[in-house]
């Protein structure tokens, strides 16, 4: 029981990523996010702190696109797997 609720949270949670993000202006903010999250540049600095940092921005754009992409199926194995946890491993 538990386990389909969470299955239908994660399945609520992501329609509401791709109702957000596929209207005008979300796919205007998906945009900006993808230059300020550093999505199509490296994130490698000689300081680790810097490059810890901006891995994480990277981090947040892509689990963004994969949450709007990610297929029902794979969600629901994700939350049956994880009971809770929805951390969605790119």
């Amino acid at each position: 029981m538990a386990q389909e609720n969470n299955a239908d949270r994660l399945k609520g949670l992501r329609n509401n990523y791709k109702k957000t993000f596929e209207s005008e202006e979300g796919k205007k903010v998906l945009a900006d996010l993808e230059k300020v999250c550093l999505y199509r540049s490296t994130t490698f600095d000689k300081d680790p702190m810097v490059m810890a940092f901006q891995e994480g921005l990277r981090s947040v754009y892509l689990h963004i696109t994969t949450m709007m992409t990610i297929d029902i199926e794979t969600l629901e194995n994700i939350a049956n797997a994880t009971g809770g946890s929805y951390v969605v491993k790119q």
